[in-house]
């Protein structure tokens, strides 16, 4: 029986950070500080050790490259999202890279001149290193399957919410309109929100309704039947 030596590729973790901001769904790139493309905008990413696991790599790729705490980073949702495995994707040798999507729903303080939250959907065309576009790309598709048919959505909204909130980061993942009175409708009938707290103290136009403020009847990650939207 012939005998192969066995070769050692690299065990990459690359995250694709995703906020809702403005209106704008935005992913987070990190300017590279050494060769190969110093100096360019790519993904938050780092080599995996022998003694962690991916998800930990995953974070420990915000720490390092991002400058995250620990505090920030556990409200993270992390959610492994594919390999990428080019034979020539990384040229200082053979490298796979088991990529991470991660949605934020805090607003961290303004990021140093090194980091920079852009368009995704700009992004998705612009030519990053390695394979970091394809991976942006494939990171948008999931998401905007998945909010399809689980609650997701709720990554980026705090605890409670007003429904036009929760219907604003629908329509800029999905990035098409939605008639906000039919949303509710199907969001409380397939039982993935609730009322929380009416706001009768708050100000409201003159014969308007008070504010609603709603909350996700369950943790992430919990799936529907079927698509609702």
């Amino acid at each position: 029986m012939a005998a192969y030596a066995l070769e050692h590729p690299i065990v990459a973790v690359d995250v694709v950070v995703f906020r809702v901001h403005q209106e704008r769904l935005e992913v987070l790139l990190h300017r590279r500080r050494e060769e190969p493309y110093q100096g360019i905008f790519a993904l938050p990413g780092v080599a995996v050790r022998v003694d962690e696991t991916l998800a930990k790599a995953a974070q420990r790729a915000l720490s390092e490259k991002i400058g995250w705490p620990e505090g920030l980073l556990k409200c993270v949702y992390f959610e492994q999202l594919a390999a990428f495995d080019a034979i020539f994707r990384d040229p200082r040798g053979r490298t796979v890279s088991v990529a991470y999507l991660a949605l934020i729903h805090q607003q961290p303080e303004m990021p140093p001149q090194d980091i920079q939250w852009k368009s995704a959907i700009q992004v998705a065309s612009e030519a990053l290193p390695f394979d970091h576009t394809e991976i942006v790309a494939t990171a948008i598709t999931r998401l905007q399957g998945k909010i399809r048919y689980t609650n997701i959505a709720q990554a980026f909204l705090p605890e409670t919410f007003r429904i036009d909130e929760l219907h604003k980061v629908y329509e800029t993942i999905l990035g098409h309109e939605l008639n906000l009175a039919n949303f509710r409708i199907k969001l409380l009938k397939l039982d993935l929100i609730e009322l929380f707290k009416v706001l009768t103290e708050a100000p409201t136009e003159k014969g308007g309704r008070p504010p609603h403020l709603y909350r996700f009847k369950q943790d992430l990650l919990a799936t529907v039947e079927r698509d609702f939207l």
